[in-house]
């Protein structure tokens, strides 16, 4: 379970497509994945992440696109499953998770296997390539990181 009362960007945000919901606090922050916009790309298992996480039809807008979405946006697209009051965030989150402990264990472990069975078969099969050039990139990418972060937060 996600509780998510601030901004969600680039790492932050694939942390947050881990979890089985996704519960933001209503105008708190802003969601999604920047890397494009740095100049990287995601490594395997990031990219499954939310791949996994986000409906289809939206994941080229976020990953090309490398917009950041405000509360309501991100529950129309589906970076969040739901938005409560920030006052409500923490038990709703609780209530929410507490819903999944009453799943029979087994069967919910076996269904995430099933749900996440071509992600992780994907990252198998392709992801150490995947990585290797992942890797090169961002080990090149040092001056676009900082020309990103000049740009985003206005300082030098």
């Amino acid at each position: 379970m996600a509780a998510i009362n601030g901004h969600a960007v680039a790492g932050g945000c694939v942390l947050a497509c881990c979890a089985d919901r996704r519960i933001m606090a209503c105008a708190s922050g802003r969601i999604g994945v920047t890397e494009i916009l740095v100049g990287v790309p995601f490594p395997a298992l990031a990219f499954e992440i939310v791949r996994f996480a986000v409906p289809a039809h939206h994941l080229a807008e976020f990953t090309f696109g490398g917009a950041t979405y405000d509360t309501g946006a991100a529950l129309d697209r589906g970076w969040v499953d739901e938005v409560v009051e920030g006052d409500a965030l923490l038990s709703r989150a609780i209530a929410a998770a507490q819903e999944l402990a009453r799943l029979s264990p087994p069967a919910f472990a076996q269904t995430k296997k099933q749900l996440r069975q071509e992600a992780a078969e994907r990252v198998e099969r392709s992801g150490a390539l995947t990585d290797q050039t992942v890797t090169e990139i961002w080990t090149g990418a040092i001056g676009s990181v900082r020309d990103y972060i000049a740009r985003t937060l206005k300082k030098t």
